[in-house]
């Protein structure tokens, strides 16, 4: 397979990340009501910290921090994501009772858990995306410092890793034949799809003329 130059917008109109990406956030959205979900760049500015920028809390940030190809062998090619959702708290009242803002991330993070260990939920409505990766598996760990406990907020991250699947063009045949019963043989919709697997059908013995 040979690649062709493409201008910025053909690459932005192929780019399959950013869909996965707004699907994950679209998915959080609706099993977790109530919640700010909003896209991320990936890599936290510390003075968005500071700020508390990241995303207003109670919050998710869905992001990524590393992407690596992988090839098939039939010129397709799929990308690993190493996906990252930043959750932000801080202590607010809940049901006449103040629940703290440890509390309130770790009810979020497990519920992010739960999402990524459904056999339904964890493809994010998309086709064409593995279910999350075993090894590593999905994490779930604190990520603040000591200023920012003070602030009343708490930071944490939810890290795990899925792979988008069949991307690219393939360089083998894609008609399909139907078999005749009758007769044995395979039959294509059209010459053009018949020619289009010459070289790739076993032909039949030579004969010598001679």
């Amino acid at each position: 397979m040979t690649l062709a130059p493409a201008t910025l917008a053909q690459l932005l109109d192929a780019d399959p990340i950013a869909p996965a990406q707004r699907a994950i956030v679209d998915t959080v959205k609706a099993y977790l009501p109530g919640i700010a979900v909003m896209l991320h760049p990936g890599k936290v500015d510390i003075s968005e910290l500071v700020s508390k920028a990241l995303v207003a809390a109670p919050g998710v940030g869905i992001g990524w921090s590393r992407v690596r190809t992988l090839r098939a062998i039939d010129g397709h090619y799929s990308l690993l994501v190493d996906w990252v959702a930043y959750v932000v708290a801080e202590a607010r009242p809940i049901a006449n009772r103040r629940v703290e803002k440890e509390a309130v991330a770790l009810a979020i993070g497990n519920q992010f858990l739960r999402m990524l260990a459904d056999v339904d939920v964890c493809f994010w409505g998309m086709r064409g995306i593995s279910a999350p990766e075993t090894t590593p598996g999905p994490e779930f760990k604190p990520l603040f410092t000591v200023a920012d406990q003070a602030q009343g907020t708490v930071y944490y991250t939810v890290t795990w890793s899925q792979t988008l699947t069949g991307l690219g063009v393939t360089f083998l045949p894609t008609a399909i034949g139907h078999v005749v019963e009758d007769t044995t043989t395979i039959k294509y919709p059209s010459p053009e799809e018949l020619a289009e697997m010459d070289g790739w059908l076993a032909g039949g013995p030579e004969v010598d003329d001679a």
